[in-house]
């Protein structure tokens, strides 16, 4: 699957949870947002697609995605970042407990 692909079918996956995704160019990592009220997921133009990817798959595996059919290729995507941030925040728990 094209990566332009995936990161059109993140984009959707984060439409059937009412979060927006906005593509802005910035001084910014990118992730989950909120402004006056409104969800979104703000992605940097100026990253390369694929942290764009990762950013996007990160912020939808909070979600439960039992109810949506996810192509294969992007649950791998959205799966590895789910571990990814699991083991993230360990590694923040580890840190502060020293």
């Amino acid at each position: 699957m094209k990566k332009e692909k995936i990161l059109s079918t993140l984009e959707d996956i984060a439409a059937k949870f009412n979060l927006k995704v906005r593509h802005e160019k910035g001084d910014f990592a990118g992730g989950y947002c909120v402004k006056d009220d409104t969800e979104f997921i703000l992605l940097n133009k100026r990253h390369m697609i694929d942290r764009r990817i990762n950013i996007l798959a990160r912020e939808v595996s909070k979600f439960d995605l039992s109810a949506i059919e996810v192509p294969k290729a992007v649950l791998e995507i959205i799966e590895s970042e789910r571990k990814h941030a699991t083991a993230d925040e360990l590694e923040l728990v580890e840190e502060t407990e020293d």
